[in-house]
């Protein structure tokens, strides 16, 4: 892992979510309360970007699995078949050649932190992309946790067994909404060949949020 930072901007390239990851992230949203001065908001962040990070770090040891195993993603038996092994080995994924694979196939998760006194921004991004099943199910889910009026709800609408439980975007959206923010600004899109999980956070009256402000994009 590597790790890079200004007095408000934070960056990390991360293989996968090991206790060295997990530590940087906790002192940076730790100090970032601090400065920040809002309390709480580590607990929100460090949860949720552990949740995003475990959630790219699992997608790109799928891709590196489907390419070492012959799967291939636009054939839908083979990706059904390739999911369910995946499920069956994900346990022992992060052993060394998995880690190899990673590398040589020069996929990991970016976690960039950009702050100043109008907003928070961070980001989560993976250079590897859904298919077409996958990104309609995390639309699924983040509308059903929009629109929910508890974490219950959602888990009852949404709860499956399909690669994991499928709570965690949910979780995210209902964490940030109990901090006192609106969740509405919780983005998961597509940009470049890479998914990316933006999380805002607006920090004074005069902040224009960026979905506005890129009317059209994202």
């Amino acid at each position: 892992m590597q790790s890079t930072a200004d007095n408000n901007r934070h960056e990390m390239l991360i293989q996968v979510l090991d206790q060295s990851a997990k530590q940087q992230i906790k002192t940076l949203f730790m100090a970032l309360e601090e400065q920040l001065k809002i309390e709480g908001i580590s607990d929100v962040l460090i949860t949720a970007v552990f949740e995003l990070v475990e959630n790219a770090v699992k997608a790109n040891l799928k891709r590196a699995f489907f390419i070492k195993r012959g799967y291939d993603l636009d054939v839908v038996e083979q990706y059904q078949a390739g999911v369910t092994a995946f499920k069956a080995s994900y346990s022992e994924l992060h052993r060394t050649d998995y880690l190899t694979a990673l590398r040589e196939l020069a996929l990991s998760v970016m976690v960039n932190v950009d702050h100043d006194r109008r907003r928070l921004l961070v980001f989560v991004e993976n250079n590897t992309i859904p298919v077409a099943q996958e990104e309609a199910r995390i639309r699924r889910q983040l509308a059903a946790a929009m629109n929910a009026a508890a974490f219950s709800d959602f888990c009852v609408q949404c709860g499956d067994s399909e690669e994991g439980g499928g709570l965690g975007l949910g979780m995210i959206v209902f964490l940030i909404r109990n901090l006192g923010f609106l969740p509405d600004y919780f983005r998961v899109y597509l940009q470049d060949q890479r998914t990316v999980a933006r999380l805002e956070f607006p920090l004074s009256a005069d902040y224009e949020p960026l979905r506005k402000k890129w009317t059209g994009k994202t």
